[in-house]
C-alpha cells in the first residue's frame, strides 16, 4: 500500500488495523481505494519524495485535510465519514478530503473510496499525536529570511533554495522550512539539496495544511525553536494574505523582530505593487523583489524605478540577491529592529 508523503511525520505502529470511523478528524491517517485518476494530476508523492503514478484500484494511505489553491484544487475535511464514502486526493502529498472545486485546466480531482481510518496500539493514527509541542515565543533570536509571495507558483521555492545555496557557500549553517501550504516534502528535498543542515515544515506540527490553522505564528515559532542552524530561511507558501494564514505571521511582532530580510516573489507588476502597499501599511520593509516579475529587465527595471526596491531574480542572479539582502549588516542590527506592526492596519 502506497503511503503519501503528507503522513511522513507520524509514527505508525506495527499492529495496524483499518476501521471505518464516523468522525472525520483533521489529521487522521486514512486508507482509500483509487477509483478514477485525474490525468492532469495523476501523481502521488511517496515518503522518500519520489512521485509515482496513481492507478485505479490500488490502495493508498493519506491524511484528512483541506486545500484552497487558486491554481489547483479546493477541498475540505468532510463533516462525517462512512465506509465507501467518495473523497478526493487534493494534492500530490496525499492530503485527502471532500472535493469542492478546481481550475478549469485541472478538472475534478482524483476520486477515491474511503476504506477506513488507521488504528494501531496507540489508537487512532493522527498527525497531531507525534507533533512538536507548540511554542508561544521564540527561545533564541537568530536571523530569519522570510520568502513570501503574491500567489502560488511565483518562484518562492526557487528563491528560497537559491538563497540557501548561496548562504551555505558563504559559511552559514542554514535551517530551512516550508511554513505554509499543503503537506508534501518535495520543497524540503530542494532545501536539503541546496545545503540546508536541517529542514522542517508545518507537517512537524501536525498540520496537513495551513488552511486548517487559525493562527500560523505559533507554528513558525515551534519550527524556529526546533531547527538547527545559525541562519533560518523560511518559505511561506501561497500568498501574503489568503486562506493559508501567512498574514498572521507578518502580524506577529515576536517573529518579525528576528526577520533580517523579507523577500517578496511576485507574479506580475501589479502583484508587486499590491504587496508593497499592503506591507507598507504594516510597517514592514521589503528587502527585495524576486520571482516571475523579475525574470527579465522589463519587470525588474520597472519595479526598481517606480517602487525604489531592488528587484533581483534568484535563479539568474542568486549572488546578487544574497548581497542585496545585506544579511551581515542586518544581523548586526537585529537588536534594534526597524520592522514594526500596526495592529489597527487594514486593507481597503
Amino acid at each position: 500500500m502506497k503511503r503519501g508523503s503528507s503522513t511522513l511525520r507520524v509514527i505508525i505502529g506495527e499492529q495496524i488495523a483499518i476501521q471505518p470511523r464516523p468522525v472525520a478528524q483533521l489529521g487522521d491517517v486514512v486508507a482509500v481505494e483509487v477509483l478514477r485518476v485525474n490525468e492532469h494530476y495523476p501523481y502521488l508523492e511517496l515518503m522518500n519524495g519520489v512521485t509515482t503514478r496513481l492507478v485505479a484500484g490500488e490502495h493508498i494511505i493519506g491524511v484528512l485535510g483541506s486545500r484552497q489553491a487558486l491554481r489547483g484544487f479546493v477541498g475540505c475535511v468532510p463533516r462525517t465519514l462512512a465506509e465507501n464514502d467518495l473523497l478526493s486526493i487534493l494534492n500530490v502529498g496525499g492530503v485527502i478530503g471532500k472535493f469542492l472545486d478546481a481550475t478549469t485546466a485541472l478538472g475534478e480531482a482524483t476520486q477515491v473510496r474511503y476504506l477506513g481510518t488507521l488504528h494501531d496500539e496507540r489508537g487512532v493514527v493522527n498527525l497531531q499525536r507525534d507533533a512538536l509541542p507548540t511554542a508561544t515565543h521564540l527561545l533564541r533570536q537568530r536571523p530569519i529570511v522570510l520568502v513570501v509571495g503574491t500567489c502560488m507558483n511565483v518562484g518562492k521555492t526557487v528563491t528560497a533554495s537559491e538563497l540557501i545555496r548561496v548562504a551555505t557557500a558563504h559559511g552559514f549553517r542554514v535551517g530551512a522550512a516550508k511554513l505554509s501550504g499543503v503537506g508534501a516534502v518535495r520543497d524540503l528535498k530542494k532545501f536539503e539539496a541546496a545545503g540546508a543542515v536541517d529542514v522542517k515544515s508545518f507537517l512537524d506540527c501536525g498540520l496537513p495544511s495551513t488552511v486548517d490553522a487559525h493562527d500560523l505564528a505559533p507554528i513558525v515559532k515551534t519550527i524556529a525553536n526546533a531547527l538547527d542552524g545559525d541562519l533560518l530561511i523560511f518559505e511561506l507558501g501561497d500568498g501574503i494574505f489568503g486562506h493559508y494564514r501567512v498574514d498572521s505571521v507578518i502580524a506577529d511582532p515576536d517573529i518579525m523582530a528576528s526577520v533580517a530580510a523579507l523577500v517578496v516573489c511576485a507574479g506580475d507588476l501589479m502583484g508587486a505593487y499590491g504587496a508593497r502597499v499592503y506591507l507598507d501599511r504594516l510597517g514592514v520593509r521589503i528587502a527585495a523583489f524576486s520571482g516571475l516579475a523579475t525574470e527579465n529587465i522589463s519587470g525588474s527595471d520597472y519595479l526598481e524605478t517606480h517602487l525604489g526596491i531592488p528587484a533581483v531574480n534568484a535563479l539568474k542572479y542568486p549572488e546578487r540577491l544574497f548581497t542585496t539582502l545585506n544579511l551581515v549588516g542586518n544581523i548586526l542590527h537585529l537588536a534594534q529592529p526597524t520592522i514594526c506592526y500596526a495592529p489597527d492596519a487594514a486593507v481597503a
